[in-house]
């Protein structure tokens, strides 16, 4: 019984691992550069997210006041994230680039 729970164990491990590992490597290899693009405004939407998020929390804890520098940084990497992501749609809606025909 000890060598088929070992067993189990191991080949967990080795489908997780082909999980993590090979799965996103096969997606990259097959994926245009739009779509890598897409993989890193995603990630940096989400962990400046998450920072901003845990600047929230830490408003709650007693006897801290001001902002440090990391805290300022993750404020305007938001900020200029949404303005980037606002420019981008619109050119996906077809707002830009602005085209003027002649009179």
């Amino acid at each position: 019984m000890g060598h088929a729970r070992g067993w189990t164990e191991f080949s967990g491990r080795g489908l997780h691992a082909l999980a993590v590992i090979v799965l996103p490597a096969m997606f990259l290899l097959r994926s245009t550069r739009e779509g890598i693009y897409n993989i890193l405004w995603a990630l940096v939407f989400g962990f400046a997210t998450l920072n901003i998020l845990s600047l929230g929390a830490r408003r709650f804890e007693a006897g801290k006041s001001g902002l440090s520098f990391g805290e300022i940084l993750a404020i305007l990497v938001v900020l200029v994230s949404i303005v980037l992501l606002a420019w981008e749609l619109l050119y996906v809606f077809g707002i830009l680039p602005i085209r003027l025909t002649p009179r």
